[in-house]
């Protein structure tokens, strides 16, 4: 029994590697994602799949060099602080522009009824509506934690 336990530098050299793990996984997410936008680009044939598949790998292949960047400065690693807005004062720019944006992606959407410019649309108008609701849950959190 007593050769079960584990030292706690065991525990710690356990989360180190997690965390190195988690931390490359993220550019191995964006690396599939910016290879799916590239196969878009090239392969589709429908209105639209040029540009959104050109957007999603250049948008995939700026948010990796920027995260890169981030880390080798030392600032902070976590999407939230990356992403989020952590004042409620600038949730009132926030709001309205996410908003504008999502109300684009529905327009954008209904203007056609099947292919990728249909779904990209539905997904502006998603990844809009969660960027509204996770800025006002992490500006708030922000704001309590300062009390």
């Amino acid at each position: 029994m007593a050769g079960t336990r584990r030292r706690p530098e065991d525990r710690r050299d356990d989360r180190e590697l997690g965390a190195w793990l988690a931390f490359w996984a993220q550019f191995a997410v964006l690396g599939l994602f910016a290879l799916i936008g590239a196969f878009v680009a090239g392969q589709g044939d429908g209105p639209g799949d040029y540009i959104c598949g050109m957007l999603l790998l250049l948008g995939c292949v700026a948010l990796a060099f920027i995260r890169l960047k981030r880390q080798f400065d030392g600032q902070p690693s976590g999407w939230g602080e990356f992403l989020l807005v952590d004042r409620v004062q600038s949730l009132w720019i926030v709001i309205p522009v996410f908003t504008i944006i999502g109300l684009i992606g529905l327009f954008t959407a209904a203007a056609w009824n099947y292919g990728s410019l249909h779904d990209a649309g539905i997904a502006l108008f998603v990844v809009s509506g969660l960027a509204v609701f996770l800025s006002m849950k992490h500006a708030f959190d922000w704001l309590d934690s300062q009390h």
